[in-house]
């Protein structure tokens, strides 16, 4: 027997249930609920799935809240904008469908309608939108053409104001972000010069490490980083006038200087570094990072140098003639200049550095670093033709001739000989290959005896003369003879030159790393490229024993590096190698380990070989593989008014730079490889956001007035390209015709998208293989 009732039948053995008293009241059935839960559920199951999956990620590699911090600022940045457009839609009564932060289906939990309109955060955080009635996809519909409240029926003077809402908001944001970064404090590089790049523009005007940039263009007191967007807009051959103190001191020089963009660089360059601090660099949530370049002696030194460190005191050069068995003392050092100067003059020598931990422990701690050496290859280069000369040097006022490609195409003197002036035995060196015809006058000495004859080696030449001007007070005459072009004949004549040498210039940090930089010698104030044709081979050497011959010409240089292991990494074939671009070449692989592979080219025949460099004990270098921090300064306003004075002048002056920037990159003054896409913001963003919460509230600032003249721009989908057609309705008195409207459209949808594909491309090229 069926124990259950007949439905709807009474039955005295079991009652009905007992009538819930919230159903009267028209509770929700909680059984409805749990089904609706789950067809939510699986109505969003992707968007879940992938929000988990991002969330572990998240977890696993990343800090949870600095990812926060950077989700919120980002999306803040974005809501501000969209709210700008809401906001004044709402004033100009307009019907606001939807108000969304990001694309796509909505994450979950995160949409919800109040009155008239939906707000939503969506899946995708690439931007946001205000979905109006009478406004894109919609603005042909029959609610758009019924509705009073329809932006289409609102005024041109309304619509425009709808328009560059968003956009006003953003440079506000902006604005705000900078007052109160300032208000705390901004780490700003001082415009000081740390490094200058051989041959740069810079270079060519004279400036030197240490000098102090008091103007450039019509910037007063610049910072370090006022001085790369100016020079950024400038023109090809344009002069921009710059003010430097001679090393921080009173001496005033007032000059203009022309930008270069050489090849290899993305953008107009004026070819200086800022200065470092003598602490060594830190990356902070990095931890186990080392300060140290992998495989120097540095990084070899017991104790380890350690993230943060403070170099306090180290080695004291020697005094003259002080016995080099005598060991040196150790004592304070005040300054990165005195610390440079230091390791020039101990360069071959154990240094003693004692450092400061940065966890706090004033207890200073000593560490011994042993020399560095140049790699010896066993290779002797040409000499190529003189590149550069220093404004007012040494090279320039004895007559000497640089290559000019400009309307007067000037080919450049090429270095054949150097004669040192006599020491005390009355001994003259000359540097000079081949043997040298005493008959000729440019070679005439007054007795040829005494002539000390050594291989000119153009990689050698700037470190013998160092080496020959140790302990010098001041500048000595040195003779260069040249090879120059005489234009009526077309043929090579040699000139007798002397040049004054200034021995303090060894003191200076220049470098050599695009690939057209030449080779300094600014003890002369003059530079050269050097050929990549081999003029001999050292017998027994590294390039000899690999099978390298005379004559051979390399056409193609791969260099190695370290990892933090020690483990011997090869990078890129640079394949591209010009014949007058073994500068920067040697300059680079002096910077890593001995190892090097090239492939020269013989007669018709190109061959490939791995060579390893030896010691080079007769010239040590001075830098022992130390990677420091570079200098800041603190700049905080006085009060808020000084903030809000500051904080404008910063957001003019980023508005500037951003369309400066688009106008170089249009005109291909500056390479579209410098634009950054989602990936690098986000990353950057999260650097800072791990770093300082001021300075990434400065960036947060920077990247809402970039949205802002972005968004601007004339480009159709884009609320500059509104605008436009906005002022064409208001000047023809009719709305533009609505075919051309969607063609210009489509055109802006498949600009912005092409160029979102290939900035992304770039991010991920950039942060994924490093490659620029």
């Amino acid at each position: 027997m069926d124990p259950t009732p007949n439905a709807g039948s009474p039955d005295s053995m079991n009652p009905p249930p007992p009538t819930d008293p919230n159903a009267a009241a028209g509770a929700p059935d909680h059984g409805q609920e749990v089904s609706a839960l789950r067809g939510w559920v699986r109505e969003n199951a992707f968007s879940l799935v992938t929000s988990a999956v991002v969330i572990a990620l998240v977890c696993r590699y990343l800090d949870p809240f600095d990812t926060l911090k950077v989700v919120l600022g980002l999306g803040f940045i974005i809501f501000i904008h969209e709210l700008g457009h809401f906001l004044a839609a709402k004033w100009c009564d307009v019907h606001v469908n939807m108000f969304s932060i990001g694309f796509g289906p909505a994450v979950p939990f995160c949409q919800y309608k109040w009155g008239e309109t939906t707000y939503k955060i969506g899946i995708i955080p690439l931007g946001g939108f205000v979905q109006m009635v009478g406004e894109g996809d919609g603005a042909d519909s029959e609610e758009a053409d019924d509705d009073p409240r329809s932006f289409r029926k609102k005024t041109v003077g309304q619509r425009m104001l709808i328009i560059s809402a968003g956009v006003v908001m953003n440079i506000i944001l902006g604005m705000a972000c900078f007052v109160a970064a300032y208000l705390h404090g901004v780490q700003e590089k001082p415009a000081a010069v740390g490094t200058v790049e051989s041959g740069s523009a810079a270079w060519r005007a004279g400036m030197r490490t240490g000098d102090q940039i008091t103007q450039i263009d019509d910037r007063t007191s610049p910072f370090f980083d006022d001085i790369r967007p100016i020079v950024m807009g400038t023109q090809k051959d344009e002069k921009v006038p710059i003010t430097w103190t001679r090393g921080g001191g009173t001496e005033t020089v007032s000059t203009t200087v022309s930008p270069l963009r050489d090849e290899g660089q993305r953008f107009p360059q004026l070819g200086v570094s800022p200065p470092s601090q003598l602490k060594l660099m830190t990356i902070p949530k990095r931890s186990g990072f080392s300060p140290t370049v992998p495989g120097t002696p540095a990084a070899a030194a017991e104790p380890k140098f350690m993230a943060g460190d403070r170099i306090v005191k180290m080695t004291e050069p020697p005094k003259k003639d002080q016995p080099g068995t005598q060991e040196l003392p150790v004592t304070d050092v005040a300054s990165f200049a005195e610390y440079q100067r230091r390791m020039v003059l101990l360069a071959g020598r154990d240094i003693t550095f004692h450092v400061v931990r940065a966890d706090g422990d004033q207890q200073p701690v000593a560490i011994t670093v042993k020399p560095t050496y140049r790699h010896d290859l066993g290779l002797r280069m040409r000499m190529n033709e003189i590149v550069a000369l220093r404004a007012g040097g040494n090279a320039e006022k004895a007559g000497v001739i640089a290559h000019n490609e400009g309307t007067n195409p000037t080919r450049g003197d090429r270095i054949k000989a150097v004669l040192l002036p006599p020491d005390a035995s009355g001994a003259r060196v000359w540097f000079v290959n081949g043997p040298i015809d005493f008959g000729k006058p440019e070679f005439a000495v007054e007795d040829p005896k005494k002539v000390v004859q050594k291989p000119l080696d153009p990689l050698l030449l700037p470190h013998q003369l160092n080496q020959w001007a140790n302990g010098l007070s001041g500048p000595v005459a040195v003779e260069l003879v040249v090879l120059r072009e005489d234009v009526a004949s077309h043929t090579d004549v040699s000139k007798r030159l002397k040049v004054e040498f200034d021995p303090s210039y060894r003191f200076d940090r220049e470098s050599c790393t695009l690939p057209n930089s030449p080779i300094p010698i600014s003890g002369l104030g003059l530079a050269y490229w050097v050929d990549a044709g081999i003029d001999e081979v050292a017998p027994g050497g590294p390039a000899a024993a690999a099978g390298v011959q005379r004559d051979d010409v390399i056409v193609a240089v791969r260099f190695k590096s370290r990892d933090a292991a020690g483990n011997l990494k090869a990078g890129e074939w640079k394949e591209d190698l010009k014949s007058y671009q073994w500068a920067s070449a040697e300059s680079a692989y002096q910077a890593g380990p001995p190892e090097l592979d090239i492939r020269v080219k013989r007669g018709e025949e190109v061959k490939e070989f791995t060579l390893t460099g030896a010691e080079h004990k007769e010239f040590p270098t001075d830098d022992r593989g130390l990677i420091f921090q570079t200098e800041n300064q603190e700049q905080v306003a006085a009060d808020v008014g000084d903030a809000i004075r500051l904080g404008a002048q910063r957001t003019t002056r980023f508005i500037k730079v951003v369309y400066m920037n688009l106008y170089a990159m249009a005109f291909g003054r500056v390479s579209v490889k410098t634009m950054s896409g989602p990936l690098t913001i986000a990353t950057v963003s999260y650097r800072f956001a791990g770093e300082d919460f001021w300075q990434f509230l400065l960036f947060l600032g920077m990247i809402s007035v970039n949205l802002a003249v972005v968004n601007f721009l004339p480009i159709p989908v884009l609320d500059g390209g509104h605008m436009v057609f906005l002022l064409l309705e208001k000047i023809l008195g009719r709305p533009v015709p609505e075919r051309l409207f969607a063609v210009a459209m489509y055109t802006g949808l498949f600009l912005i998208l092409s160029l979102m594909v290939f900035v992304i491309a770039m991010d991920v090229r950039r942060l994924f293989f490093g490659w620029f």
